[in-house]
């Protein structure tokens, strides 16, 4: 299927639904959140939502680097505005993706929106449909001999929103326009900036409409380089071009820089580099995983199996600067393996240590090591109190929610957790979850502190915004304003109840 025929299986109904009841929250937060009954309450009752600018909530998840990767959590009623708006103009959208992608003789860009079989959500990191997508790369090989691996610089934070009506009307059109009431393509800008309090600059990280928006962006500047007669795939914001020579392999670097400069990105001089072919289809490290002997058992993997192989893991590991990938791929394929009781015993004992030296496991552990293996809830509980001491002594507020999101899930009591830095954080992931396991575990007095928190910042704070998901989520109907207020009429609530249900090990 070509870049088009994706977006013409998207109804505008079916993109309203999708952003909004299953696109506001990224899948770097603990998995205890929706926006299903927000979306539900708004087809009926969005007319008389606010058109100003909101604050956003801020968060932080851990890359494999271990580098924290900002987070954003728009207010919910400027996000129905901007999803309304895409919706609205959908058709007009999709025009514009077609112009730019439809004489490809290859699907340039590989993660973008799309309907997905027995999926309400339309956008995923990785997708597996290879019949559909098709694997341009062996094509794309024959008769070169260097491979260009370039990609944008702060990607999302750098885009500037005037440059949407730039990319769909073109730069001189959309000046002469920009204070239009009329263009929806400068509304589309505006509604952009109003759920990252009017700034100019940057997208949210984590909502899915900034996925859509920035393909707005760069399928037009992937069309300039097709033109230029580049052979180049493109994941989000990574490019690997295919060429003939050294020269041609500068020259797409120059060219790729100018048209990026067009919409004021600038090229990652860090990651970019020209590798000679013949180079092999998989990185060495995963080549050296696969041969290992452990997969080509048809029995359960025995203790000693999974001793070498992590041995192996931690081997490569330390030859190629930590890469993080090395151990993110390890885990999930002895995710797909049976083990012995005893390997399952040795395989934890080894994630309890990486947990510490790797925080940016510990949003894995749930989907790759609890649900998969038989690991009691007495084993999760230590490993949880481990989480929450560790975030608790490096500020890693992304630690301590999933502590306690493990508890809530798993039906456990957690060592203590105090109050002071919790509140210090001023982080509406974290408190949420502190108060909703305090409601669940804690006593009266540690509740009262969360409470007493959310009604002090409400009134110090006519808009709420920035940390609204806490303060929503704990105050009353009768503390609440505006469309707060009418929202918690309706009880709709953000909290995913069924997360929470107890899930026996």
């Amino acid at each position: 299927m070509k870049y088009h025929e994706y977006m013409d299986e998207i109804e505008s109904d079916t993109l309203l639904e999708g952003l909004l009841g299953y696109g506001l929250f990224s899948s770097k937060i603990p998995p205890f959140l929706s926006s299903k009954d927000f979306y539900a309450y708004s087809i009926l009752n969005s007319t008389n939502y606010s058109k100003k600018e909101k604050e956003f909530v801020y968060f932080e998840s851990l890359r494999n680097t271990n580098v924290p990767r900002p987070l954003g959590i728009p207010n919910p009623f400027a996000y129905y505005n901007l999803c309304n708006c895409l919706s609205e103009n959908w058709e007009e959208l999709k025009i514009h993706f077609k112009k730019y992608t439809e004489n490809h003789n290859h699907k340039i860009s590989r993660i973008h929106l799309r309907k997905m079989k027995d999926k309400d959500h339309l956008f995923e990191m990785n997708y597996s449909n290879f019949r559909n997508d098709s694997n341009p790369e062996p094509d794309l090989l024959i008769g070169k001999r260097y491979i260009v691996k370039a990609d944008i610089s702060n990607c999302f934070p750098s885009i500037y929103t005037h440059a949407i009506p730039w990319a769909l009307m073109g730069k001189n059109i959309a000046k002469c326009n920009k204070n239009s009431k009329n263009c929806w393509r400068s509304e589309l800008d505006k509604f952009t900036r109003n759920i990252k309090d009017a700034e100019t600059h940057g997208l949210l990280i984590g909502p899915h409409t900034s996925n859509l928006i920035a393909e707005i962006l760069l399928v037009v500047i992937d069309d300039n380089l097709f033109k230029k007669g580049y052979q180049f795939i493109r994941n989000i914001d990574d490019y690997t071009c295919y060429v003939e020579n050294s020269e041609m392999a500068d020259r797409f670097l120059l060219d790729l820089s100018e048209q990026l400069r067009d919409f004021d990105f600038t090229l990652n001089h860090k990651k970019t580099e020209i590798l000679e072919l013949p180079k092999a289809a998989a990185s060495t490290w995963i080549r050296k995983l696969k041969a290992f002997q452990l997969f080509n058992n048809f029995n359960k993997v025995k203790f000693p199996e999974v001793q070498s192989y992590l041995d192996l893991v931690l081997e490569l590991m330390d030859k190629n600067k930590n890469d993080a990938a090395i151990l993110k791929y390890a885990i999930k394929t002895l995710a797909s393996l049976e083990l012995t009781m005893n390997a399952q015993e040795y395989y934890f004992k080894v994630i309890q240590q990486l947990v510490v030296f790797y925080p940016y496991l510990i949003s894995l552990l749930d989907q790759y090591v609890f649900q998969v293996f038989e690991i009691g809830i007495a084993n999760i509980e230590v490993i949880s109190n481990s989480i929450l001491n560790l975030g608790l002594k490096t500020n890693n507020y992304e630690a301590i929610s999933y502590a306690c999101f493990y508890a809530l899930k798993y039906d456990f009591k957690l060592e203590e957790i105090p109050f002071l830095p919790i509140e210090k954080s001023d982080n509406s992931i974290v408190l949420l979850l502190c108060y909703l396991y305090s409601k669940e575990y804690g006593t009266k007095e540690e509740l009262k502190q969360y409470i007493d928190y959310a009604k002090k910042y409400a009134k110090k704070n006519k808009d709420i915004s920035k940390n609204w998901l806490f303060i929503y989520e704990v105050l009353p109907m009768s503390l609440l304003k505006d469309e707060w207020k009418n929202l918690k009429k309706e009880k709709v609530s953000f909290v995913e109840v069924d997360s929470f249900q107890f899930v026996k090990v």
